[in-house]
């Protein structure tokens, strides 16, 4: 019996349809969606940032905003939305490189201005979840 292989993009959003399903790791992705990182990263031919060349390309920044980046990053690194490479430089210093894979490029918005980006933003939203969590209360602490 043959057995059958999905493709990346396959994967991919197999994956995606995981990831919306949860709790940590989409409220973490929508961070990143609204902070633009998946965009920025689509957008810039480079294929590998730090977190420090993905926090110069926000609006506004602080001291802490390289800091906060790249714990988005390795998070998202370990559970495979972006890949991470580390590198030396010069001075034998190391550094974190991210890239995009077959789960980020879902939340990228297409030529058709369509992304999966929206269904994690509206499952995730903040009213959505208040919601789910006072059903939830109610239904197991009363």
């Amino acid at each position: 019996m043959d057995t059958y292989k999905m493709t990346e993009e396959e994967e991919g959003l197999l994956r995606v349809n995981q990831i919306n399903g949860g709790i940590v790791l989409p409220i973490v992705i929508k961070t990143a969606i609204e902070l633009d990182l998946f965009e920025i990263m689509a957008k810039t031919p480079v294929g590998n940032f730090s977190s420090l060349d993905l926090a110069s390309s926000l609006p506004r920044q602080t001291q802490e905003t390289p800091v906060l980046i790249e714990r988005i990053l390795r998070f998202l690194a370990g559970h495979s939305v972006v890949t991470s490479t580390v590198v030396k430089d010069e001075h034998r210093d190391s550094r974190n490189l991210y890239g995009m894979t077959a789960v980020s490029k879902n939340y990228v918005q297409r030529q058709d201005r369509t992304s999966h980006a929206s269904s994690l933003l509206f499952i995730n939203d903040k009213l959505l979840v208040n919601c789910w969590l006072v059903i939830y209360i109610h239904f197991f602490y009363i």
